[in-house]
């Protein structure tokens, strides 16, 4: 992005995608208690952005799980579910956010994804020669917010922890523990704001939204 900003930070329609992120899962009636993992150094500016907000601001670790964790320690153990979302995520629909919720009511652990679109090859890395075609029949791209059982999250980060295991997101913390995670439908419009093409393409989406 050729920033000097986290991403998270940077605006859409001068909003900070995160704060867009945040009020579009706030606004969702079944989420009682709202906790933001920022890196320490950015502390300062996202209490100035959720100044007078329900909102605990938590520092955050060297690599997304930590961060996650770190968040998942600052929230209420009185919670049943906990909602695990990417800050540079801000689109998520209720509708979303609620069918996800449901999945992990109903099942304990789940996911919102999208089919893959695109032919998928598996390449060797030293000579970029293609190795075969994977089939795509079953393979998603996986979104956030992902849902848990706050008890059932919470014990796969810490074993994880204790082994030095990293996923790529908090569901791969479940699979690997040998938990069950069922897949709902994902949105198009949920995107994750990585490159600067991304980031174009929100301020479209937003500017549907607000126009």
């Amino acid at each position: 992005m050729n920033s000097a900003l986290p991403k998270q930070f940077l605006e859409i329609l001068c909003k900070p995608i995160l704060l867009w992120a945040v009020e579009r899962i706030w606004a969702c009636p079944k989420v009682t208690e709202m906790v933001v993992v920022v890196p320490e150094k950015h502390r300062l500016r996202a209490e100035e952005i959720f100044s007078g907000r329900e909102v605990k601001i938590v520092a955050g670790g060297l690599e997304r799980q930590d961060s996650v964790y770190a968040g998942l320690r600052a929230s209420s153990a009185k919670a049943e579910l906990v909602l695990i979302h990417d800050g540079v995520r801000p689109f998520p629909s209720r509708q979303l956010i609620e069918r996800v919720i449901a999945g992990a009511e109903n099942f304990g652990a789940a996911i919102p994804g999208l089919p893959v679109k695109e032919t998928i090859k598996e390449i060797e890395q030293k000579s970029g020669r293609v190795i075969g075609t994977v089939d795509r029949s079953r393979l998603y791209s996986i979104q956030t917010p992902q849902v848990f059982r706050r008890e059932l999250i919470i014990e796969a980060h810490e074993r994880a922890q204790n082994l030095g295991f990293y996923a790529t997101d908090d569901a791969g913390l479940i699979e690997w523990m040998g938990g069950d995670v069922v897949m709902v439908s994902g949105e198009e419009t949920n995107l994750k704001i990585t490159t600067a093409l991304d980031l174009r393409l929100a301020e479209l989406i937003a500017k549907e939204m607000v126009g």
